[in-house]
């Protein structure tokens, strides 16, 4: 199953088993870019966790995709809490995201705490 994006009431959700091929990676993208333009003219934070704990390593072409896509993606005032299942995918993670708009966490807890803490 790839990633879906799910509403919460406190925040944006992608969940899933990650993105096997280029295709679903662009198409993901696409989905979750349209919905954080949308938060924005809403005049809402965009709040978004990824929850990453059950996802397979990305393929290649994926993972260069994702690199060059995230840069464009979010914004200096948004919020990404990305949620891995152990502290080596967590320290290679944190390389890709940038710290001024993210943190990788070991549990969905932490993950909304930095979601929910101001500023």
């Amino acid at each position: 199953m790839p990633l879906r994006i799910q509403r919460l009431p406190d925040f944006l959700l992608v969940n899933g088993d990650g993105l096997a091929s280029l295709a679903e990676a662009q198409q993901h993208f696409r989905d979750l870019s349209s919905l954080l333009v949308s938060e924005r003219e809403a005049g809402k934070d965009v709040r978004l966790m990824i929850d990453l704990r059950t996802a397979a390593p990305h393929p290649p072409e994926v993972a260069s995709h994702i690199e060059r896509v995230l840069p464009v993606l979010y914004r200096e005032n948004d919020r990404v809490a990305v949620v891995v299942r152990d502290s080596v995918i967590k320290f290679h993670t944190k390389s890709s995201h940038d710290p001024l708009y993210s943190d990788v966490f070991l549990s969905r807890e932490a993950a909304a705490a930095y979601l929910n803490s101001p500023g």
